[in-house]
């Protein structure tokens, strides 16, 4: 057991304990992978509704409101494929703001109970993990239809995400390894994670190497190609705004099977019972520790908790779906910042 410390005193309120959460050493599953590198995961579950969404949420939202972005009385609006959701639906009940999520359908059911429970108005659209385009579509369609009425957190283009991370995860990250950090790894959903505590990270020492994930079956940043995958939270098919490309040292792909079966380990071995794209990140940490031995220190995220992973493939089921048949061509600014930094890339395979 560890002092007392943040826990010291009560909190006025329930999002006074987002951030500040522990980073820990892996232990069973590097020496079992034969890796001298020291192994660290920042366990997000700490937060209040098990993610790291929670604090870009709280940062999004009470920015948007000090600037006057929000009003009260409008309805905040936001398109997730579960972690986000339940993070945006928490913060904005708590401030007194009606919140609609637009998902996908095929994510797992315990993120649409927790949303509810939370107040929120949930809109489910066709498709899975890889299916993000379609919320996006579903969330200005709603917008134009009621114009005024509602406020989009837009996550995967809003600066306040990397803020959050560049001010929170970052600063931890730096402090909590004493500076003594070689790599950054996290997987690349909306960008603002390995955007925000990369700048943080690069701006104290330069030479910190840093690789965004991406699913083997949707390799997107490294090849060029789009598909269905089960990892959720990554793999849309897109180049977000929030992303950076310029900082990236390189690039690591994991299949679907490889995450859910680090995921399994982490949970067996380690103790840490968390979701598909946290085992998606410790995967490629193993990866990158094997093929640059002279990394002593890796930093990758323990996204968020296992507990919302009960109806996925994680615990065994296999959820039958009908995926949407379509085109999916690249937009003109994924093609644009692809050209600009793609062959520079180191690929982890």
């Amino acid at each position: 057991m560890v002092e007392w410390s943040k826990n010291k005193h009560y909190f006025d309120n329930i999002m006074e304990t987002i951030g500040r959460t522990p980073l820990v050493k892996l232990d069973k599953i590097p020496e079992e992978e034969g890796i001298d590198a020291s192994i660290l995961g920042k366990i997000e579950w700490f937060s209040p509704t098990g993610s790291l969404k929670d604090r870009i949420f709280y940062e999004m939202i009470t920015k948007a409101i000090e600037r006057g972005e929000l009003k009260p009385g409008m309805k905040i609006i936001e398109a997730s494929t579960g972690n986000a959701g339940i993070a945006c639906s928490f913060v904005g009940n708590l401030l007194g703001y009606d919140v609609t999520i637009v998902m996908p359908e095929g994510m797992s059911e315990e993120r649409i109970k927790i949303m509810e429970a939370y107040g929120a108005n949930v809109v489910l659209t066709p498709g899975a993990e890889s299916d993000v385009d379609i919320c996006l579509e579903k969330v200005q369609e709603m917008m134009e239809e009621n114009p005024g009425e509602y406020w989009w957190a837009n996550q995967y283009d809003n600066p306040d995400n990397v803020n959050a991370h560049y001010k929170t995860t970052g600063r931890e990250i730096w402090e909590q390894t004493d500076g003594n950090v070689n790599a950054f790894l996290a997987t690349q959903g909306t960008g603002g994670t390995i955007t925000g505590v990369g700048r943080y990270l690069k701006e104290k020492n330069p030479s910190v190497k840093l690789y965004a994930g991406e699913p083997k079956e949707a390799p997107m940043l490294s090849k060029r190609e789009w598909g269905a995958h089960r990892i959720e939270g990554i793999g849309d098919g897109f180049v977000p705004r929030n992303l950076d490309l310029s900082q990236l040292t390189g690039i690591f792909v994991t299949s679907s099977d490889e995450a859910i079966e680090m995921a399994k380990r982490l949970a067996s071995e380690e103790g840490i019972f968390c979701g598909i794209s946290s085992g998606s990140n410790v995967a490629g940490a193993i990866k990158l520790a094997k093929k640059h031995s002279e990394l002593k220190t890796i930093v990758t995220m323990i996204n968020d908790t296992g507990q919302r992973y009960y109806s996925t493939p994680l615990c065994g089921v296999e959820k039958e779906l009908e995926i949407p048949e379509r085109e999916h061509p690249m937009d003109e600014y994924t093609i644009n910042e692809l050209n600009k930094y793609q062959d520079d890339w180191e690929i982890i395979e």
